[in-house]
């Protein structure tokens, strides 16, 4: 835990927030905007596989040049797969494609002469009958050997289609390509921190181009010595049947706004100088529950009718901007803005007025910010998730940290993960390495620390906050990582629903 502030004496105001520095990052967030006015689904998906190899091609190339180059015999860089010949040792490049039976196969349902009801999801389309193939604009080869056999079954490994790699080896009797070693693009470099007009303070308002007053924002973060943390939360699920959801969130907002625990944990609250929401802040709909309601309301004295969601959320969101504390919103798989990735910003109306929102940032999914001169990306989940259902292991962090050595966030999209077809785009492809990269909605909470030592990269999995109580906080100053955990007891008289002949009723245990 952080040093507390010292305790205000009797008589003192509240703590001020520490207001770092902020920017939106425009320039890597733009390609997730899509235009309403363009917007077309009539494009090819193949175009995004064609503009991925085109741009991760040259860094995959240059860095197997400076792996093999030691090699006996040098072995040259086929340009097309077409061109492999017999027993020569060369090195090939091009796009991951995952032969997999047990991925859904939509072209093969719709042949079908009998229509059957779908099978339940699987957890994983991960078999021991999966074959590996590299491809370019040219052709297709098969990848066998030792190498990928051990790549697929080690904890951590594995590869999923969509990724951009080369493949050192030889082509065999039976036309096939067999690996000796692989090589993948690697983590890029950190995103040096912008400067400029666009640098705003944590209200979302210009900075005026001044040193001093750049100076005396760094002496109110700073100058106290205290660490400034930046709050991250998935998983809200406002709304949810359950009630402890909605009373861990008003646990989460007093907190953050210095009024919930004792006056070392409203200090510490008040240490806060962001909050960011990754995702499915509101529950997901529940089919026939409307029906459900409608009927026990017709059988009660009174209306049983949750209060609106979005209504919920707003109180909160307004709530803790009051306290001064600025958000960013990302959407989730529960939100309700779109189910293809990049998922857009959900709409500040939403949550009420221009003046009940300021200091609202609502962001797309994925996307890029800057807070305090530290780079953040992140997602709603969606990504590791669909990764996770082609590799044999269970370590999501692994798998996230692979997305960086791939370059990619999304690799699988559009294979199974739904995104938007860009005709001559793909805004996945990871350019830069942020200082803080984080995945919402997942199992667990995990973290870990990767790349130089003097530029390291702080990943953070974050579990549902509905669920787990979990909300993670990521120093600006040290990029320390540490977890809060809010629980609601299980109170005497709580309403629990029992059945009674096929009917449901409420009634209050004793």
């Amino acid at each position: 835990m952080a040093t507390p502030l010292p305790i205000p004496s009797e008589g003192e105001t509240s703590i001020s927030r520490p207001n770092p520095s902020y920017d939106p990052l425009k320039e890597l967030s733009k390609p997730f905007i899509l235009d309403p006015a363009s917007r077309s689904y009539k494009h090819q998906y193949a175009n995004i596989y064609f503009v991925r190899l085109v741009e991760l091609r040259p860094v995959v190339e240059d860095r197997a040049q400076q792996r093999w180059n030691g090699v006996r015999g040098k072995p040259p860089l086929l340009p097309r797969i077409l061109n492999l010949t017999r027993s020569q040792l060369c090195y090939i490049v091009g796009t991951v494609y995952m032969d997999m039976p047990l991925k859904p196969n939509v072209l093969e349902d719709m042949a079908r002469d009998h229509w059957l009801a779908p099978p339940a999801p699987r957890a994983k389309f991960f078999s021991a009958q999966d074959a590996v193939h590299l491809e370019d604009e040219s052709g297709r080869v098969r990848l066998v050997g030792d190498v990928i056999k051990r790549e697929r079954e080690r904890e951590g490994g594995g590869l999923v289609t969509g990724v951009i790699m080369a493949a050192l080896g030889m082509e065999t009797s039976s036309g096939d390509f067999e690996v000796i070693d692989l090589c993948f693009a690697g983590l890029p470099d950190v995103l040096k921190p912008s400067a400029g007009p666009s640098k705003v303070n944590g209200k979302g308002k210009q900075k005026a181009d001044d040193a001093d007053v750049e100076m005396e924002d760094d002496k109110q973060a700073n100058g106290s010595g205290e660490k400034t943390w930046v709050a991250l939360v998935s998983g809200l699920s406002v709304g949810a049947q359950e009630a402890p959801a909605d009373l861990k969130a008003e646990l989460l907002v007093e907190w953050l706004i210095g009024e919930g625990g004792g006056p070392s944990d409203q200090l510490d609250g008040g240490r806060i100088a962001r909050l960011i929401l990754a995702g499915n802040s509101l529950t997901t709909p529940i089919r026939g529950e409307d029906d459900k309601k409608i009927k026990r309301f017709n059988s009660l004295s009174k209306p049983v009718f949750q209060n609106h969601p979005t209504k919920t959320l707003s109180a909160l969101l307004s709530d803790l901007l009051a306290s001064s504390l600025p958000i960013n919103l990302i959407p989730g798989p529960s939100d309700p803005a779109g189910a293809t990735l990049p998922q857009q910003p959900l709409p500040k109306v939403m949550f009420g007025g221009k003046a009940k929102t300021e200091g609202l940032e609502c962001e797309t999914n994925p996307c890029w910010m800057e807070v305090g001169e530290r780079s953040f990306l992140g997602t709603g989940g969606q990504t590791v998730d669909d990764i996770f259902m082609y590799l044999p292991g269970s370590s999501r962090l692994a798998m996230t940290r692979r997305t960086l050595e791939w370059r990619h966030i999304a690799p699988t999209a559009p294979d199974t993960l739904w995104i938007y077809p860009f005709p001559d785009a793909d805004p996945f492809i990871i350019k830069h390495r942020p200082d803080v990269y984080f995945i919402g909605n997942q199992p667990e909470f995990e973290t870990a620390l990767v790349g130089e030592p003097d530029s390291p990269t702080r990943i953070v999995l974050l579990p549902s906050f509905a669920k787990t109580g979990t909300i993670a906080l990521v120093c600006l100053e040290t990029l320390e990582c540490k977890t809060i955990n809010f629980e609601v007891p299980v109170w005497v008289g709580e309403k629990v629903e029992v059945k009674e002949e096929g009917e449901d009723a409420d009634e209050n245990m004793e």
